[in-house]
């Protein structure tokens, strides 16, 4: 491997390591902004979010990224006057640190190529200001030996505990040398659920076997509070230092400090020397996953060629028992790639609470730019995702909540006249239906007026005032997703360029997937999201018509069923019963505007997405297969079309959109149009009604 590579490879660690570090510090930093609104401020958060800083400003100095040292040393900076108590944490800080934080994850998302000095230097001089604001030491009589053995940070928070009125104790410790590591932090973990661990210092106690140490707490707990909690962590003695809550309360009984009690714990640990890690994580680059998923494809190829040579082998009577052989083998191959497969698909599985915990820090930031009050809520946060498709649902996301928080969403005055609570709440979930996940974005809010929707889709050209006024609700509701739409007439920092729902559609398409919108109008709405859980690897019916091969993902696919009959073979009926249902139809080679053969027999496949559903007609049915897609470049993009999946010697065949081919025909049989693809966010082309903006739609025909 070159240096050149070897660099390329610790610059990805380095922008992963980063992102995850910014992650916690924005959680830490809402958890911050929460405690400074209810008056409480936890010194280990804000702790937490300077080591973060202090981090970043480390790391981004070796890989030579200027921009972020420089904004996260003025950062830690500003921190480390305020975990110090030398100045007073005010909104204004927060907003300038907040701010500091948003740009240093958009300096990490360009990976270094932007320029972001010019905003760089204006935070740095908000945060530059704040440190000319002193803030009062308290006085307390302090032991001089304790604050000898302190740091000016621990110092600060033992006088801050002090201040209110909190115990100061010394608990003296000790653990076997052998893995005193995980017994301590096993102590330290629980000590912090009561208690403030303001230090911990060396003991004047030694032994070759064993290590002690002192560690200094403030807690609103009594000495025997805490001794009785830690008597099943560990061997513990604890002294008293001070007391003012329990003068406060005149518990006699602890004013003096009482003599050394030694509690013998159930969590003593003896063991081996080791220097093995706890941590059993490995991160892996996504793309080696890619590579391993390409493999497996073309071995699922390899055993069909197998099954294939073992059913001709098994034909031949001097060959018969070693084709029986090879069957078996086959079977068992077959067995272990399925095995094979999911694993690596378990591999890619992340949960979206990862994604969820992304948009508290956005939300934030566009509650305090509205001037409107706005929480988060979330569920099913466990439900898991293929990591690529969570990384491409982030964009889509992010612009339905600015969306709603800028038109749905109303001003806390507003919402208290309507009788709503002040703050507007948003609600994200997720759960998996079948081999989907149901991702839903919910508001309390306005709610959608269709017909205002439509009126001004009609006023700014995007659709004709006749075409408008075939439109049922739900058809009126989707003319958000058209490219230039906006209920805005003037330009905001969120919104009103008509960019931004017409994205979501576009993305969340391209991952097969497809949005439905519920909405009451003054009450709130709904979009549902309903996506593949992967795309990295599917299980795919291989059909055959009009001479021409497909793939069709099974994952879409309800049932099959056998036509019997010319006229419907043919493709000329709208609609097939299926189980008393009447369900749309589409003859495939029509779709792609090929002729096709009326067959006396051949099969419906009934595909369903959510709610909708609809059968494609094909002449015959060929194979199941585990297919790695491929995606067409967008010069090559059709309606329909997925991506394209190798065969190896039976060459490249194309891997069907069934998202894409069921809403166009479904819009096709409500309005009767011929082509209604420029409605449904696909390059063809516009529609009959929908006025164009250039002639692009009309160069991208079908292939």
């Amino acid at each position: 491997m070159s240096n050149r590579d070897i660099h390329s490879d610790r610059l990805r660690e380095f922008l992963a390591e980063a992102e995850d570090i910014l992650n916690s510090m924005g959680k830490d930093l809402l958890k911050l902004g929460k405690g400074v609104k209810a008056g409480i401020i936890d010194p280990a958060v804000l702790n937490s979010i300077f080591r973060s800083a202090h981090t970043l400003k480390g790391m981004s100095g070796i890989f030579d990224f200027t921009d972020m040292s420089s904004l996260s040393h003025s950062v830690e900076d500003t921190l480390d006057l305020l975990r110090l108590g030398r100045i007073a944490l005010t909104d204004e800080i927060l907003d300038n640190v907040m701010s500091a934080h948003e740009l240093l994850v958009r300096i990490i998302a360009s990976k270094g190529t932007a320029n972001f000095t010019e905003e760089i230097e204006q935070l740095q001089g908000r945060l530059g200001k704040s440190h000319r604001v002193k803030k009062a030491r308290p006085k307390e009589q302090i032991d001089r030996e304790i604050l000898s053995a302190l740091t000016e940070y621990e110092e600060h928070r033992f006088r801050e505990c002090l201040r209110e009125g909190k115990n100061i104790f010394i608990v003296n410790v000790k653990f076997p040398i052998t893995n005193f590591d995980k017994g301590y932090i096993s102590l330290v973990d629980a000590l912090k659920t009561q208690s403030e661990v303001i230090a911990t210092l060396p003991s004047n106690k030694t032994s070759h076997e064993t290590l002690f140490f002192d560690i200094l707490i403030g807690t609103m707990n009594d000495r025997a509070f805490i001794l009785n909690f830690l008597n099943k962590t560990a061997e513990v003695e604890i002294r008293v230092v001070a007391e003012p809550s329990a003068k406060a309360h005149s518990h006699d009984h602890l004013k003096t400090e009482p003599s050394l009690e030694v509690i013998t714990g159930q969590g003593r640990q003896h063991g081996k020397e080791t220097l093995r890690r706890v941590s059993n994580t490995v991160r892996v680059n996504i793309g080696k996953l890619d590579n391993i998923m390409n493999i497996i494809s073309e071995l699922g190829i390899l055993k069909t060629s197998i099954a294939a040579l073992s059913t001709e082998i098994r034909n031949n009577r001097e060959f018969s028992v070693y084709g029986l052989e090879l069957s078996r083998s086959e079977k068992f191959l077959d067995r272990k790639l399925g095995e094979l497969r999911d694993s690596v698909l378990d591999v890619r599985m992340v949960p979206i609470g990862q994604l969820f915990g992304r948009f508290d820090t956005f939300i934030n930031k566009l509650s305090r730019e509205s001037g409107k009050e706005i929480r988060m809520v979330t569920y099913g946060d466990e439900t898991e995702l293929d990591k690529l498709i969570v990384e491409e649902l982030s964009d889509p996301l992010m612009h339905i909540i600015r969306n709603v928080i800028d038109h749905a969403i109303e001003a806390p005055a507003v919402r208290e006249a309507l009788g709503k609570p002040k703050a507007g709440t948003i609600t994200l979930s997720a759960y998996q239906k079948g081999n989907h996940v149901v991702m839903e974005v919910k508001d309390d809010g306005a709610g959608m007026d269709a017909e205002f929707i439509r009126e001004k889709a009609v006023e700014k050209g995007i659709v004709t005032a006749e075409y408008a006024s075939r439109l049922a609700r739900q058809e009126v509701l989707e003319l958000i997703f058209m490219p230039g739409f906006s209920t805005r007439d003037t330009v905001s920092e969120t919104s009103g360029r008509g960019v931004g729902m017409d994205v979501v559609k576009e993305n969340i398409t391209r991952l097969s997937g497809i949005i439905d919108i519920e909405t009451v109008k003054g009450k709130g709405a709904r979009f549902m999201l309903t996506i593949p859980i992967t795309l990295a690897i599917i299980q795919a019916l291989i059909v055959e018509d009009s001479g021409k091969r497909y793939a069709v993902p099974l994952n879409s696919v309800l049932e099959i069923i056998d036509l019997r009959s010319p006229e419907e073979c043919s493709g000329d009926r709208e609609f097939i019963k299926v189980n008393d249902r009447d369900i749309p139809s589409v003859r495939l080679s029509r779709y792609f505007n090929k002729k096709s053969v009326v067959r006396d027999l051949c099969y419906g496949i009934v595909a369903g997405l959510a709610e909708h559903r609809l059968c494609i007609i094909v002449d015959s049915l060929v194979e199941e297969l585990d297919v790695v897609i491929k995606p067409l470049s967008r010069i090559l993009k059709v309606p329909g079309i997925a991506g394209a999946t190798d065969m190896g010697e039976k060459g490249t065949i194309l891997v069907l959109d069934i998202t894409g081919i069921l809403e166009q025909v479904l819009k096709e049989r409500k309005t009767g149009l011929v082509d209604l693809t420029g409605l449904t966010g696909q390059t063809g082309q516009t529609a009959p009604g929908i006025k164009a903006g250039d002639d692009k739609a009309e160069a991208e025909q079908r292939t």
